[in-house]
């Protein structure tokens, strides 16, 4: 997809996409955290294991900033893409650890041309990053603008 313009006329809803994969160190983990989740269970492998979780895990925002690394790495169009007017939802339903290799995936959901602007498209679609045991880990419904062909004349 990536080399490919798609403008907003160009999805269908039900259409998937992959992501690719991509996957997570320990270092990147405590780093992120230390400098913005500072939560014993992101830093420390001492106190992680005394936690629910038995383990060094991946802040949810990094696991967030991971999927959207990957959204521009693999599906976003810099020519076309205008941003986003904001999530729906984000949800971390596993948590991710140290050597977990994340697969991702977007499934659209719709497609609306505005009818003030029809240059403008909107795109829902849903995107989840799985672990390596196919384990849902993050989620997100979310909302693109993208250009629409009548904005290339």
């Amino acid at each position: 997809m990536k080399n490919d313009l798609y403008y907003a006329e160009d999805f269908k809803e039900g259409e998937t996409f992959n992501l690719g994969t991509y996957t997570v160190t320990k270092k990147e983990i405590v780093d992120f955290a230390e400098k913005y989740d500072p939560f014993p269970f992101h830093v420390d492998e001492a106190k992680a294991k005394e936690t629910i979780f038995e383990g060094i895990i991946s802040s949810g925002w990094l696991t967030a900033l991971i999927w959207l690394r990957m959204m521009h790495e693999k599906f976003l169009s810099y020519e076309v893409t205008l941003g986003s007017p904001g999530h729906e939802e984000m949800l971390w339903p596993q948590p991710v650890r140290p050597g977990d290799t994340l697969n991702g995936s977007i499934a659209i959901k719709g497609v609306k041309i505005s009818k003030s602007k029809p240059d403008l498209g909107f795109i829902r679609y849903e995107a989840i990053l799985k672990n390596q045991e196919q384990k849902c880990v993050f989620s997100t419904t979310s909302t693109l603008i993208i250009k629409t062909r009548q904005s290339a004349s």
